[in-house]
Parts: C-alpha cells; sequence; structure tokens
C-alpha cells in the first residue's frame, strides 16, 4: 500500500507594500537584517495576511522561524524549522522545510514580483 499525499497549493501575493482588502488582497510588509547577493531571502522577515490567518516568517541562515496568528487575534507559538534554500535568481528563492508534523512545506519567494507561491505537502 502507497502512501497517499495531500497536496495543497496556495498562489499568495506577498505585497510587500500595504495594499487594499480584496477577494486576492493580501499584504506583507518586509524587515532586512543582513541578505546575501546570492541568497536575497536570508534575512528578512516578512509579514504575511493570508486573509484567514498572518504569519511572520524569518529566514536565517540555518534557521527558519514562523508564527501565525487569526483574525480574532489568536497567535500560535513561534516555531523553528531547519531550511533549505536554492537560489533561482532574479529575486527568487526556493526554501523547503519539514514540520514536526511531517507535513513539507515548499516556497518560492519572489522579492522583484512580491509573490510567494506555497507547496504544502501532508501525509495522511
Amino acid at each position: 500500500m502507497t502512501k497517499s499525499l495531500i497536496i495543497a497549493s496556495i498562489m499568495i501575493p506577498a505585497l510587500l507594500t500595504s495594499c487594499g482588502e480584496g477577494s486576492k488582497g493580501t499584504t506583507a510588509s518586509q524587515e532586512q537584517t543582513t541578505a546575501t547577493d546570492s541568497l536575497p531571502l536570508i534575512g528578512r522577515t516578512l509579514h504575511i495576511d493570508y486573509g484567514q490567518m498572518q504569519a511572520i516568517v524569518t529566514y536565517g541562515h540555518d534557521t527558519l522561524i514562523w508564527q501565525t496568528s487569526s483574525p480574532d487575534g489568536k497567535t500560535s507559538e513561534q516555531t523553528k524549522e531547519e531550511p533549505n534554500y536554492e537560489a533561482l535568481g532574479d529575486g527568487r528563492t526556493f526554501a523547503t522545510w519539514q514540520e514536526a508534523s511531517g507535513e513539507v512545506v515548499a516556497q518560492i519567494v519572489d522579492l522583484k514580483a512580491q509573490q510567494v507561491t506555497a507547496f504544502i505537502y501532508a501525509p495522511l
């Protein structure tokens, strides 16, 4: 018997400046500490509004720290992950990590287009 995977693909425009709310309206802002030329995502903190939840994600060399909150203000505990990064060029970075739950997250973060494409693979 083979294990099945649930594949969730979420296209998230992570606008790095404020924008109005709408059906696709998400907002995100960023902070930069020390990005590198080859991996421009390293050292940045993205504040992303997914609509039903918000996330603050800090992309470090050896750690990725994220925390979510719901519209009613409930926040999750900060979680540290061990990411893998690959520079895709032109301001884009491919980031992956596996969470304690077994879920695998893959993101393509495009800083120029201000867009994050996330794929979440969850074992059944």
